[in-house]
C-alpha cells in the first residue's frame, strides 16, 4: 500500500463562512477535525473505495462534473457542520499537559454541561440532515458514479443505511401505533401479532 496524503475536501475558512461559529477560531484547531469528519461520516456514506476515489481525484484535480458537483453542494455541507459538531468541545475545552482544562475570557463564560449537552445536540441535527441529503442523492443518482456501487472485499467501510440518531428509541406497538405502557406490554402474553 502506497502513502495516500491527507486530502481536504474544505478548507477551515469554508467551516467558518458555513457554520455559526465564531470568525475568531484559530483555523489550525480546526483541522484535525475536518480529517476526523470526512473520515468518520462521509466515509460511511461513501464506501472506503468511491471516498479514496474522491480524495485522489481532488488530489490529482481529475475530477469530472458529477464529481465536482457532488463535493461541493452535498459532501462540503455535511463535512461542515460535522466538523463543527466534533469540535465543539474542545472549543470549551482544552487538553494540556497537565489536565483538562475550561476555556474561560475577560468577556465570555463557558457553558454548563447540559447547555453544552443541548447545543450540541442541535449542531449534530443540522450535520445529519446534510448527510441525508448527500446519502439521498447519492441513491437517487448512483448511475453517476459506477465506483459507488461498486463494493468488493477491499471496501474496508462500507456504507451506512442510515444517518440519524434523536439519542432516543422509543418502540411503538404494531396495532395500534401507541407507545406501549404498563397496561399495554410490548413484549408478553397479551400482545397480538408480536
Amino acid at each position: 500500500m502506497s502513502f495516500q496524503p491527507i486530502v481536504y475536501f474544505v478548507t477551515p475558512q469554508y467551516i467558518l463562512d458555513r457554520t455559526p461559529m465564531d470568525k475568531n477560531i484559530d483555523l489550525d484547531k480546526l483541522v484535525p477535525f475536518i480529517i476526523l469528519a470526512q473520515d468518520i461520516h462521509i466515509q460511511t456514506i461513501l464506501g472506503s473505495n468511491f471516498y479514496d476515489h474522491l480524495k485522489n481525484g481532488v488530489s490529482g484535480n481529475t475530477l469530472n462534473n458529477d464529481e465536482t458537483n457532488l463535493i461541493r453542494n452535498y459532501i462540503q455541507p455535511a463535512i461542515a457542520f460535522w466538523t463543527f459538531y466534533e469540535s465543539y468541545i474542545s472549543l470549551n475545552y482544552k487538553a494540556t499537559n497537565k489536565s483538562i482544562a475550561k476555556e474561560k475570557s475577560e468577556y465570555s463564560e463557558p457553558l454548563s454541561l447540559d447547555e453544552l449537552k443541548y447545543s450540541r445536540s442541535a449542531i449534530r441535527t443540522n450535520a445529519e440532515y446534510y448527510s441525508k441529503r448527500l446519502q439521498k442523492f447519492m441513491i437517487d443518482y448512483n448511475f453517476l458514479f459506477p465506483l459507488y456501487n461498486q463494493q468488493n472485499s477491499r471496501d474496508n467501510v462500507l456504507k451506512q443505511k442510515d444517518n440519524y440518531f434523536n439519542g432516543i428509541f422509543m418502540p411503538q406497538s404494531r396495532i395500534s401505533n401507541k407507545i406501549p405502557t404498563y397496561d399495554e406490554p410490548f413484549y408478553g402474553e397479551n400482545c397480538d401479532d408480536c
